[in-house]
Formats: C-alpha cells, structure tokens, sequence
C-alpha cells in the first residue's frame, strides 16, 4: 500500500493525487471511515489542500467515481488490432481485476468501487454515474461482439444480451471475491465463459 512521501504519489498532479489517495483509504477503512483528513494524510498533503478541490466529503465521492469510470476507459487496454475475442477477453479481465490485473492497486480499485456502489441505491447522482458505466460496459461488449459476428468469429448472438450476461457473471464473481472469505470466483467464472463461449458461440 503506497504510504505518504512514496514514490507511488509522484505520477499525479495534485487533484488526481488526492482522488487516488481517496480510493486507498476508502478501499481500507470503507465509507463510514472515510474523511478529508484521512485522505489529506495518505497523500501527504494538508487538509487544507484537499478542501480547494473539494467542499465536502460528497463531492469529493462524486468526483472520485467520475475519475474511476473515466479511468477505466482510459486504462482498459483494448487493442484495436487485436481480433474480436481478444478484445473480448482483455475487457472481461480488466471487469473482473482493474487495473494492472490481480495486484493489490487493482483490488483496491474495486473495493473502492464498491463501497461507492452500495451508497448508490441511497444516492440518484451516485446511481446515474454507475448506470452511465454499465450502459458503457455493455456497448462496449456488445460492439466487440457485433463486429466478431460480422467477421465471422462468432456466431449470430443477440450482442447485447450475450454483453448484459457476461457482465452479470464477472460482477457477481467479483463481488464474492471480495466480500466473502474466497479468492477464486472470478478465476472459476472466467474459466468457465471462456468453455461456454469456444463451445457455444466461437465458430
């Protein structure tokens, strides 16, 4: 975990640093833990500092789950010279682990993801943000789809059904990985769409 005065901090201008100062300290002690003072500290900076960019508590929430969504289309990693089930498989990853795959940055992204997520039945703007990222995930995956039909990789497959299911699988097996004492739901669930799919609809 990246401590205060770390060379982790140095990639970040000031604002982003204090939104990925956020998402440790909300992945490690969770919401009701969470303060401007607790963020101020894990990015060394004053507390002071932290409320030029940000009045409160909630606005700082609000900004930090656009910085995580805009990050993820930013940190997804498709190749676009890749053919379609590559690409299918390099977005499911990145769904199940976050960035940089199953290390601990990658974690915490999602834990961070998560807390967030469990305010959203409570919070219309927090759920407008997370129904903006599905809908994104979803044309994402049924496009890769579309296109792998069109090409003849795939076979003819309603693309946003097929999307809307493979998301559902990958978010209820991380969802388990992180919330109950096991660590191989979103490995076994990968494993087990990779089989269906080659059987079933990989041509």
């Amino acid at each position: 975990m990246p401590e205060p005065g770390d060379s982790f901090w140095d990639e970040f201008e000031t604002e982003e640093m204090i939104m990925e100062a956020t998402v440790w300290v909300l992945a490690e002690e969770g919401y009701q833990n969470l303060t401007l003072r607790k963020v101020a500290e894990r990015a060394g900076k004053n507390r002071g500092l932290v409320h030029y960019y940000f009045e409160s508590k909630d606005d700082l929430l609000r900004s930090l789950l656009d910085h995580i969504l805009e990050g993820m289309q930013r940190l997804i990693g498709i190749d676009e010279e890749d053919g379609p089930l590559e690409q299918l498989w390099t977005a499911l990853n990145f769904f199940a682990y976050g960035p940089n795959g199953v290390d601990e940055h990658g974690r915490h992204y999602y834990l961070a993801i998560n807390q967030l997520q469990a305010l959203a039945a409570y919070d219309a703007e927090l759920r407008r943000q997370f129904t903006r990222n599905h809908r994104y995930r979803i044309d994402l995956l049924a496009d890769i789809i579309e296109e792998g039909i069109r090409n003849e990789t795939f076979r003819p497959v309603d693309p946003e059904a097929t999307a809307t299911f493979l998301i559902a699988a990958v978010d209820g097996a991380q969802n388990a990985d992180l919330s109950l004492d096991v660590d191989t739901a979103r490995e076994t669930t990968l494993e087990i769409i990779d089989q269906v799919f080659r059987k079933s609809i990989v041509r």
